[in-house]
């Protein structure tokens, strides 16, 4: 427990024999935290005379609540500025002394199962390919689970025989379509003509024809259905192949955009999709483009299209079948005429009676929304070069024999392994390639001892206590950054000694990001830091906030996050600055949930200046307002703990499980703030709630989708004897009550908005709260386990790091990659 609530006042002179003024302990600390019945179950003697292995988390909170002057609280308390500061001193003396009397840091490694990701991208590198392949390789492996957020954490990757079966397989498929054997297969041409594109059925029904492409073309309507070439449903033989496919965007812009959620600002585009690889083609608008690819497919493998449109979901329940509406519309307003001729025509029939005139089925065959449409294609291959293809020829060899199997396998073992060979290493996987051999040929063999490297522990596990301090920092190095198992120059680098240095990791730093080698870490940091798995785990109700849904706001949300964080490395900003900015990336679907008018009319991201104050920063992100309400209902109190946990790292305490809470009479409460008013009338919750509480009010005004709001909506319920007699179409009297968003936190500082809490948040202490924090996370992810109280002078030191650079993010990144709590953890 890293924060016991109210320790603090404890602190106000430990019973200790450095302890000068007893009575001021007596004064602010005894009355609170003595005997049996002592505020928040803490006694004064629990925390001894100095800080131990057993009480130092009491230790670490008292001085993180002393130093933000929430202990002793400011209303019970007349503790003055230079008494405060005295117990500052005392306390970080104290702990001083605790930790120069620890050994000397020593060596903690924590081994992981590195996880699917790491997994799929460290073997296309070993491999020296673009991918693992357009087959699927790796859809067998077991899911990752995360740890609050994260799915580097070892506590989470556990490893199973059923583990390394998996990976096995994976790995095996993975080499089969990067080494061929055998006779070259011949090369064949697929036209494809507009007929011959299907869409695939989304209904169960087995028997339910797919839909086919017209003479004119094949048409992209609904966004869900993926589309293919019947002359080219698999892929024959692995290899190259060239794609060739004329396409043309209709349509964008004819019917309204509240109608069918495409903007006008946006092109219309086609996805091409091969396994996980993905290509997304802008089309121009009517005129025929052709789109050229060159790409290395596995057999077996299968080629689709998308419509890769978050639109034309907009009407009914989001079923596309539903847009053909916006025809009738659409002719009825602007070609009268043509509207009048097609009613006439209508004879489709429910029940013996035509179906309305609006009704979507009879507008099926004129929709005209916006779209790509595919002409035709030809597809020519598998296409080599050379034989055996120049990927294989790098990997073992144009002709390889049994004998070269030690010099085919090393480097490739290097690469997996992330250091040199070691003597003798390789003897037992070359028995097994010597043994295959004899019956399956030298290829065979040779894949089969690549397999057995990938399925080894020095592969599939990270921070292994085999590797030198060198070859362990270059392999966290590029697993941090990249993802990946790291490259040899990079392990050169770091064995002559050019990452020695915070200064030379800050310079590195920047050549990266500038390049854009740290795409892994930009998204997966934030991904796992903020928790944005769980964005939709109490989703927006879909009736109420029908926007989120049917445009997928919460893709647009965490694009958001991902856009201020990549923001915050491109321009080094501060840490602080990160959360707190007056700014954020916007589209034009963020826009409609935070009520801006001044943004075009695209799905594009563009750096966004709010002026009042109510947003900007990580502070107020949709992501993070959404994740942390309830379909219908917002929670201060869990955007609170939110707070406190992910970006000042404070972390409050669960009520004890022996502690009986009494539900308090709410039934007169009609705001939120009045319910945990209610709440905090039982003693038991009050010392928690004046510590959480005011961390949360200041989102008050932010709805569950993050959108702003003055007041609630309060429905009152209806009587016995109204209801008795109200009639079917009656309904309960809706009341709007004003939305009060401020608090005042135990330290005496209060707000009544969202600008005073962020003028709270932006104070020295609270400032190096939120790079503790960072710091701290940045090290989960790193080492795959979080820092242990122990560790907090270390944690200290690249805090004080970061602030001589002005709490700068590059400079923070580094400090943290050059702390031991990085190189030797």
């Amino acid at each position: 427990m890293r924060f016991l609530l109210a320790t603090i006042s404890v602190f106000c002179l430990l019973h200790s024999a450095v302890v000068a003024n007893p009575v001021l302990l007596k004064k602010h600390c005894r009355a609170c935290h003595h005997g049996d019945d002592a505020e928040a179950d803490f006694n004064l003697a629990a925390l001894s005379d100095s800080p131990t292995a057993s009480n130092l988390d009491a230790w670490l909170a008292s001085l993180d609540r002393v130093k933000s002057g929430e202990m002793p609280p400011a209303e019970e308390s007349n503790l003055s500025d230079s008494e405060r500061r005295d117990l500052v001193d005392y306390l970080s003396r104290q702990l001083a002394t605790f930790d120069r009397e620890q050994s000397t840091l020593k060596p903690k490694f924590v081994p992981r199962r590195m996880n699917n990701r790491e997994f799929a991208q460290s073997i296309a590198d070993v491999l020296l390919i673009e991918d693992i392949g357009t087959h699927l390789p790796t859809d067998n492996l077991v899911g990752d689970s995360r740890h609050h957020g994260f799915d580097t954490h070892s506590q989470t990757l556990g490893f199973s025989k059923f583990h390394l079966e998996q990976y096995i397989r994976s790995a095996r498929q993975i080499v089969n379509a990067t080494i061929l054997d055998g006779e070259k297969p011949q090369s064949k041409r697929y036209q494809v003509t507009s007929r011959q594109i299907f869409a695939e059925s989304l209904s169960q029904n087995t028997n339910r024809p797919e839909r086919q492409g017209a003479s004119k073309g094949f048409d992209f309507l609904d966004p869900r259905r993926q589309a293919y070439f019947k002359p080219f449903k698999h892929v024959p033989s692995t290899g190259w192949y060239r794609i060739r496919i004329q396409a043309i965007a209709l349509d964008r812009g004819r019917y309204d955009t509240e109608g069918t959620g495409v903007y006008d600002g946006d092109p219309i585009q086609l996805l091409v999709q091969m396994g996980d690889r993905k290509h997304f083609i802008d089309l121009p608008d009517h005129e025929i483009h052709q789109i050229d690819l060159t790409e290395w497919m596995a057999k077996g493998s299968r080629l689709k299209f998308q419509n890769p449109t978050d639109g034309l979901k907009m009407v009914g329940n989001g079923n596309f079948k539903f847009q053909n509406r916006l025809t009738g519309e659409y002719f009825k307003k602007y070609e009268p005429d043509r509207y009048a001729q097609l009613v006439k025509t209508f004879t489709k029939k429910r029940n013996g009676r035509l179906f309305p005139t609006s009704a979507w089925q009879n507008w099926v065959n004129d929709w005209m929304g916006p779209r790509p449409r595919i002409l035709s294609a030809e597809i020519e291959g598998p296409i080599y070069p050379a034989w055996p293809p120049a990927r294989q020829t790098a990997l073992i060899g144009a002709n390889p024999k049994i004998e070269d199997a030690h010099a085919i396998l090393k480097p490739i073992a290097e690469r997996a392994w992330r250091r040199p060979v070691r003597d003798g290493e390789l003897d037992e996987i070359l028995h097994l390639v010597h043994r295959v051999h004899q019956t399956s040929g030298i290829i065979e063999a040779l894949k089969e001892g690549i397999v057995t490297v990938l399925a080894s522990p020095q592969f599939l596990l990270l921070n292994t206590e085999d590797l030198s301090e060198q070859e362990r920092f270059a392999s966290k190095f590029s697993y941090f950054l990249y993802g990946t198992t790291p490259t040899h120059p990079l392990r050169q680098a770091v064995a002559a000694g050019s990452l020695n240095s915070q200064a030379a990791i800050v310079q590195e730093l920047k050549q990266r990001i500038a390049s854009k080698e740290t795409a892994s870490f930009q998204r997966e940091f934030p991904y796992a830091w903020l928790e944005l798995s769980d964005i939709n785990f109490m989703a927006p109700d879909p009736d109420k906030y029908h926007h989120y849904h049917r445009k997928d706001v919460s893709e647009d949300m965490i694009g958001e996050v991902l856009e201020l964080f990549n923001h915050a490395l491109k321009e080094n900003i501060s840490v602080p600055e990160l959360l707190l900015a007056d700014y954020s990336f916007v589209n034009a679907d963020l826009a409609k949930v935070y009520g801006l008018e001044d943004v075009p009319q695209d799905s594009t991201f563009r750096k966004y200046v709010f002026q009042d104050g109510n947003r900007g920063g990580l502070i107020t992100t949709g992501a993070f307002l959404t994740s942390t309400a309830d379909s219908l209902f917002t929670s201060p109190i869990h955007r609170a703990i939110y707070v406190m946990e992910n970006f000042l790292g404070i972390h409050p305490t669960p009520p004890p499980a022996d502690v009986e809470i009494t539900e308090p009479d709410v039934r007169q409460a009609k705001t939120i703030k009045e319910i945990l008013s209610a709440h905090r009338s039982d003693k038991n919750c009050l010392s928690c709630h004046q510590l959480i509480d005011p961390y949360g009010y200041a989102f008050e005004n932010y709805g569950p989708d993050g959108s702003w709001r003055h007041t609630y909506t309060v429905q009152s319920e209806m009587d016995k004897a109204t209801k008795a007699s109200a009639t079917k179409r009656a309904k309960p009297q809706v009341t709007k009550i004003a939305i009060d968003a401020g608090a005042t936190f135990q330290s005496g500082a209060s707000y009544s908005n969202l600008r005073g809490y962020r003028d709270i948040l932006a104070s020295k202490v609270n400032q190096e709260r939120i790079v503790r924090c960072f710091v701290t996370k940045l090290l989960t992810y790193a080492n795959g386990v979080e820092p242990s109280s122990a560790d907090f002078a270390q944690v200290d030191r690249i805090v004080a790091v970061s602030a001589r650079h002005n709490y700068r993010i590059v400079e923070t990144i580094a400090a943290v990659i050059d702390s031991p709590l990085f190189r030797e953890q």
